[in-house]
């Protein structure tokens, strides 16, 4: 695969197309087809949730059902990329605004991150997915 006549790996050309589904509302069940089956999801302490959060795969489908529906939009902007044997991490910021209300943030919200996000490989899939999400202050 080639994004913007730049080549890259199975393992990136994976995570771009995971990333292109989010963006485009794919959830659900949908999404499975990324990861392996024991597949877990990490995601460290930020804003949104002070506690280091983990969960299986089914936990993740099940999550993203919840959340169908949640944001107008989200995109994924990615500025760095690097690859090691069965890892690849990316840098990215991620932008996004909330259809509807989640508790005190308010529909139309815009939300905008700093992340890294790392995935860990095997069998072509994802098994590990890691994300420290570092957001902009609210704007209530």
């Amino acid at each position: 695969m080639t994004n913007n006549d730049v080549r890259v790996s199975d393992q990136q050309a994976l995570v771009i197309e995971l990333m292109q589904a989010l963006e485009s509302g794919v959830h659900g069940e949908g999404l499975r087809r990324f990861f392996h089956d024991d597949a877990e999801q990490i995601e460290y302490p930020s804003l949104v949730d002070p506690r280091v959060g983990r969960r299986g795969l089914d936990g993740m489908i099940a999550a993203s059902e919840l959340g169908a529906g949640m944001l107008a939009f989200q995109r994924y902007d990615v500025s760095r990329w690097i690859e090691s044997d069965d890892t690849v991490v990316c840098q990215a910021e991620w932008h996004a605004q909330l259809a509807k209300d989640a508790g005190p943030l308010r529909q139309g919200l815009r939300l905008h991150t700093y992340s890294i996000l790392i995935f860990t490989f095997r069998d072509d899939k994802i098994i590990r997915q890691e994300a420290y999400d570092c957001y902009e202050p609210f704007d209530y």
